[in-house]
């Protein structure tokens, strides 16, 4: 059963590959017959394979060599599913207006290359998001900030790095709240360089939990990195900051019962854990967990608020669709009984540096008694 599902989605993913570049093939015969529809099968596997290769395939290595490829195949590839959705646009036009097959697939071309040069421009454009949070208990308010989904790695670096980090400090918060997939290569892991410096120039309490790419990643380098960045990482323990017990979980499936191949391979399960905490039930309570899974059982210990990402909302249309299918908490403020429920859209991006239909977001929140 462990194997099954990847298996199964390795199958379908390779499936509706192929159907798009037979789609793709036979479209493009249309508009430029110059080519033949052969020639396009093998421009657009080939295309593919690179950006995969380019998207994927470089964890570790460090090259410029390496780095020009995986931006331009993980470009790439995000490039090919916006031809798709620029395809449908111009055959759904074509009904309504007649025009050449020539015309349209410059049409096709020329939105595609504007779609996919602004989910660039969007996905490293850091948007800060407002949000006021009720907490029962509390009795002075408290300014903080919800980071999630960096994902330090080929497509982002020191650079992206410290615009987050001064975007943060200028919103003056007093503590920060850190949920996961800060990594998801080894790039930076390389030379003597420390791509989390600017972590050390933050003097607030500033709490982590990892994530699924960090455990990917490499666990225990990733957490020696964080620590040394003067940043706290909590492993399924509760540490206090004024009235609030804030209570950090690894990344796990919600329950014995769950199986989710992003979750930890041990034991430990959401449910596991919050009952084996020491929490006090009269104190405001906020949950760090990189999913949204395992609402159930902090409810029932009587949280007050969970923060968490790891959805990226979707990331790029048509997959914000497929995420709200799949994850009941997708993006932004919801409620469970009397808990609040935050998931951000995160910061990062993965297996392409676009954004197309979702934001890049620094979250501020104004936690603020309940009355």
């Amino acid at each position: 059963m462990r194997y099954f599902f990847p298996i199964i989605f390795l199958l379908i993913v390779l499936s509706l590959t192929a159907a798009a570049v037979i789609y793709l093939s036979r479209r493009f015969t249309l508009f430029f017959p110059a080519v033949t529809m052969k020639s396009w099968v093998w421009i657009f596997s080939v295309g593919l394979i690179f950006a995969f290769v380019g998207s994927i395939g470089f964890s570790e290595l460090t090259s410029l060599f390496v780095r020009i490829w995986s931006a331009a195949g993980s470009i790439l590839l995000g490039a090919f599913i916006l031809l798709l959705l620029s395809l449908a646009v111009t055959d759904l036009l074509h009904l309504a207006i007649r025009t050449s097959p020539a015309l349209r697939g410059f049409i096709t071309l020329g939105l595609t290359l504007v779609i996919t040069a602004y989910g660039v421009w969007n996905a490293y454009h850091f948007r800060v998001k407002e949000v006021t949070i009720p907490i029962s208990g509390l009795t002075e308010e408290i300014r903080a900030v919800h980071l999630t989904d960096i994902h330090l790695g080929n497509a982002r670096g020191e650079k992206q790095l410290k615009e987050i980090v001064r975007i943060t400090k200028g919103l003056n918060p007093e503590i920060i709240f850190h949920t996961g997939d800060l990594f998801d290569s080894k790039t930076h892991f390389n030379g003597n360089d420390d791509v989390l410096d600017a972590f050390k120039t933050i003097t607030i309490p500033h709490y982590f939990v990892f994530g699924n790419h960090d455990e990917q990643v490499g666990l225990l380098k990733v957490i020696r990195r964080v620590r040394d960045s003067g940043t706290s990482v909590l492993f399924n323990e509760v540490a206090r900051y004024k009235e609030l017990q804030i209570v950090g979980l690894n990344n796990m499936a919600a329950d014995s019962e769950t199986f989710d191949i992003h979750a930890s391979s041990d034991s430990t399960t959401v449910e596991s854990v919050m009952n084996s905490l020491e929490i006090d039930v009269e104190q405001p309570m906020v949950v760090l967990h990189h999913r949204p899974d395992g609402i159930e059982y902090m409810a029932a210990r009587g949280a007050d608020l969970l923060l968490t990402g790891h959805t990226h909302a979707g990331q790029m249309f048509p997959f914000t669709l497929i995420a709200k299918w799949m994850f009941g908490y997708n993006r932004g403020l919801y409620k469970y009984e009397a808990m609040h429920i935050f998931v951000s859209q995160g910061l990062g991006t993965f297996f392409s540096p676009i954004r197309f239909g979702t934001h890049s977001e620094i979250i501020l929140l104004k936690l603020v008694p309940e009355y």
